[in-house]
């Protein structure tokens, strides 16, 4: 189990990024769980898991996943890893590592980029010397935002990542101090380092860059979250209008991060440009374009068509929207990795029949999706976010039919989430048919569950004792005998709890007589005192 432990902490740290304050935290309280002693009963699984408890605020449910780590699972509501995970982790990789020895190489990952960041050339001294005149207004920024940007090293795609985030930091150094400017000085600098970066991984062949565009995708978001939820003085206005006329670029554009640039554009156009004529002047545009190229029969661009969409969502005609998206998915099931945003921002509005609307059509291109989709991970990354965008929560409470129909289309995946479900809704029958489909050895499932369901609804974890026990005897080894009659015995007290005794003989006597010619099996019903001793 340490190999794959080994490999488990190896993927934490390349998903825990020390630089950033959420993961910090998240860190900080996971060590404080788990040297408080609040993990317990922690059980293991190998090859693949790890569980237990975690007592918080309430105790909580665990799993690690050693081959997949970003699908462990909690019973709390957090989305991905959290720090009952962390918790979790941290006491299971201290009984053969020193986890203050992990915490450190963690930190240490991003020493190279500090470093990076106090060697300056002597032409960067000199410019800092005197600081851009950023007061004379759009010009001066979009200036200063490429002379920066000239003496990055474009060599290879590393030194370019490094000497992007450098640059873009300088970009930062010189921020306004006005308190409502800076968020919109932050998006242009977002928005110019991923017009220079995309020209030049155009021009190169740079295909390995995408952690470097959601990086500024990140940035840009936070500094339009910012902006959404305060008024535009009027100075703003020439600015405004530059990211209006100039956002085509993000559709237009070559690139090889397609995805990235058309969410800034959608980032853009929900968070920021929110007048009703701006967007129907859009929404014409882009009509035009589509019906121009039909009665020229000049090929249709997917991204002309994907921000055609994205302004029939934001007019809310979402008859044309899903018309054109589900017409689009059938050829590219793959477009359906921008469904989550659309349904969040729904959710986020709460025009929760328009949300219906898009998971219904998201659910139909499921099966298409998975089947042209080889790579488990993206699956299992899809589930999570698609998941995250539907608000569980909301939907549990106002939906239930719909939430169930979800986690059933995102099975296996979402199997975690459904079995909690289930349990919670006393839905013991279909709880114990999801354990059949996942083909769970019942050695893996929560034994707290099974003893629940034994007591509330008996005959409905019979079918799983029955199952264990045929396959552990089939297996024709002495500690599969031992387990067999374990659950042998398991089974026979919820035959008597159901007052079926001669049930239970008639299928003991049954078994025995079938298996007289496996000796060790009848001899570990005798140990366990199943078969009368002579």
């Amino acid at each position: 189990m340490s190999d794959q432990l080994n490999n488990f902490s190896k993927e934490l740290q390349a998903n825990l990024h020390p630089t950033s304050e959420y993961h910090q935290k998240l860190v900080q309280k996971g060590l404080l769980l788990y040297r408080q002693n609040h993990v317990y009963k922690k059980q293991y699984n190998p090859p693949t898991y790890i569980s237990g408890k975690v007592q918080d605020v309430i105790p909580v449910d665990v799993t690690l996943n050693m081959n997949e780590p970003l699908n462990s699972q909690c019973s709390c509501p957090q989305e991905g890893i959290c720090r009952h995970q962390l918790a979790l982790f941290f006491s299971a990789y201290s009984e053969n590592s020193s986890v203050f020895e992990w915490v450190q190489e963690w930190k240490s990952q991003d020493q190279s980029f500090d470093i990076l960041k106090t060697v300056k050339r002597a032409s960067d001294l000199l410019n800092e010397a005197v600081p851009p005149d950023l007061s004379k207004g759009i010009d001066a920024w979009l200036h200063y935002f490429q002379q920066t940007f000239e003496d990055a090293n474009i060599s290879n795609e590393y030194f370019l990542e490094t000497s992007v985030k450098r640059n873009y930091r300088r970009l930062l150094d010189f921020i306004p101090v006005e308190r409502e400017w800076k968020p919109l000085y932050r998006l242009f600098a977002a928005y110019e380092a991923l017009k220079w970066l995309n020209g030049v991984c155009v021009e190169n062949e740079f295909h390995g860059l995408s952690s470097l565009f959601d990086f500024l995708l990140q940035e840009a978001e936070e500094s339009l979250n910012q902006l959404s939820v305060t008024s535009a003085p009027f100075a703003f206005d020439p600015y405004i209008q530059y990211l209006r006329d100039d956002s085509h670029f993000l559709i237009e554009s070559s690139s090889y991060f397609y995805s990235s640039l058309f969410h800034f554009y959608r980032l853009l156009w929900s968070r920021l440009f929110r007048s009703s004529s701006w967007r129907h002047d859009e929404w014409n545009r882009w009509n035009e374009r589509l019906i121009h190229d039909i009665n020229t029969k000049e090929k249709i661009e997917i991204p002309n068509i994907m921000a055609f969409i994205h302004l029939s969502f934001l007019e809310e005609d979402d008859d044309r929207a899903l018309s054109f998206l589900k017409e689009l998915m059938n050829d590219d099931p793959t477009l359906i990795l921008f469904m989550p945003f659309w349904i969040e921002e729904l959710k986020i509005q709460k025009a929760f029949q328009r949300q219906y609307r898009y998971i219904n059509c998201a659910l139909a291109m499921l099966p298409l999706f998975f089947q042209d989709t080889n790579s488990s991970y993206e699956r299992q990354s899809f589930t999570r976010l698609f998941l995250q965008s539907i608000g569980e929560a909301a939907l549990m409470e106002k939906n239930p039919y719909l939430l169930e129909k979800v986690y059933r289309g995102l099975l296996p995946y979402s199997y975690y989430k459904y079995d909690s479900y289930l349990f919670s809704q006393k839905k013991f029958r279909e709880w114990v048919e999801l354990q059949h489909l996942s083909a769970k050895e019942i050695d893996l499932i929560d034994k707290e569950k099974l003893t629940i369901i034994a007591k509330e609804a008996p005959q409905m974890v019979m079918p799983l004792y029955h199952e264990a026990i045929e396959h552990l005897i089939s297996s024709r080894n002495r500690s599969s005998y031992k387990k067999a009659v374990r659950y042998l015995k398991k089974l026979r007290t919820v035959y008597k709890k159901r007052n079926r005794m001669l049930d239970w003989d008639r299928f003991f006597n049954h078994l025995v007589n079938r298996t007289k010619r496996l000796r060790a099996f009848q001899e570990e019903c005798r140990k366990g005192k199943l078969i009368d001793v002579e």
